[in-house]
């Protein structure tokens, strides 16, 4: 095979495996604040925090999921207003004692400070289980 030409179909494979990729969520709408809710807890006061996340998922004006292990999530709702919340590339949540507090504690989005209002713990298994949970 000419050096080009190698190229050329490695290219297309590598295409090819990013399309498949996505894995069975990929043509999945991303799961909405009610889908969420819907495998949400009761609100809880507090939550162990070692001081980093799993990543998040903004969901509009005060809502954001922030998983802190890849099998633990919660729902925290901030205090308005949080203006750079639903744009936010990056989060991070204020803590004491390896404990983050509702009314006590901040989500942190830039140059924003968010006072966290409500926390849910969600049952992300369960999201799992049923084939709706993000990737």
């Amino acid at each position: 095979m000419l050096p080009l030409t190698r190229l050329m179909a490695l290219v297309a494979a590598v295409g090819l495996m990013a399309g498949c990729a996505g894995g069975a969520f990929s043509n999945s709408p991303a799961p909405t604040k009610d889908t969420f809710l819907k495998y949400a807890g009761p609100p809880i006061d507090r939550f162990t925090y070692l001081g980093h996340d799993e990543g998040f998922r903004t969901l509009g004006g005060e809502d954001v999921v922030i998983w802190t292990t890849i099998s633990d999530a919660y729902l925290i709702t901030v205090m308005k207003p949080c203006v750079q919340l639903p744009f936010a590339n990056r989060v991070a949540l204020t803590s004491a004692s390896k404990t983050v507090t509702s009314n006590v504690d901040w989500v942190l989005v830039d140059n924003d400070r968010c006072r966290i209002a409500s926390i849910r713990h969600i049952d992300y298994g369960a999201m799992k289980a049923a084939g709706i949970a993000p990737p």
